[in-house]
C-alpha cells in the first residue's frame, strides 16, 4: 500500500514538466499550458530556442506560426473571446536544465527560466518552445536571462 500511495505521488511530480507559477509573484493570473504535439517533428528547431514570446490572437496567427495542420489543437484549446496564446520559444543548458515559470503582477505576465542551483552545467542545450494560454486583457513577456 505505501509503495503504491509513493508511486502515485512520484508520478505527479513528473508530470508536471511546464511553466509553473513563481511563488513570490503578487498576482495569479489564469495561465495554462497548452499540450501541443507538431505533425512535423522538425518543427520544435525551427521555432524553439529564439529567447522570446509571440502572442497569437487568432486562428490565422496560431497557423501562421505552426501550418494548418499542427495548429487545430491548439485552436480548439482556446477560446480566443476570452483568451490568446502565449508561445514562449527558450532555451536553457543543462544537465541540470533550467526550468520555465512566469510571475504575474497587475496585468502583465513575465515568463522566465529558473536557473537551477548548480555550480557546473552547460554540456547540452536544451530548446523550448511551449504555449500557454493567458488572458486576453494581460500584456506578456519574457526575460531571456535566466534568474
Amino acid at each position: 500500500m505505501r509503495i503504491a500511495l509513493c508511486l502515485i505521488a512520484l508520478a505527479g511530480l513528473v508530470t508536471v514538466s511546464h511553466a509553473q507559477p513563481d511563488k513570490k509573484a503578487d498576482a495569479k493570473p489564469a495561465v495554462r499550458a497548452l499540450k501541443f504535439s507538431a505533425k512535423d517533428p522538425s518543427l520544435v528547431f525551427k521555432i524553439g530556442a529564439k529567447g522570446k514570446v509571440t502572442v497569437l490572437e487568432d486562428a490565422a496567427a496560431v497557423e501562421k506560426l505552426v501550418g494548418k495542420e499542427s495548429a487545430k489543437q491548439l485552436v480548439d484549446a482556446v477560446d480566443f473571446t476570452k483568451d490568446k496564446i502565449a508561445f514562449v520559444s527558450w532555451s536553457t543548458g543543462g544537465p541540470p536544465d533550467g526550468k520555465l515559470t512566469y510571475r504575474g503582477k497587475e496585468n502583465m505576465i513575465t515568463f522566465y527560466v529558473q536557473a537551477p542551483q548548480a555550480k557546473a552545467r552547460g554540456e547540452r542545450l536544451r530548446i523550448g518552445a511551449d504555449f500557454f494560454a493567458v488572458p486576453r486583457n494581460f500584456k506578456v513577456a519574457f526575460d531571456p536571462k535566466e534568474q
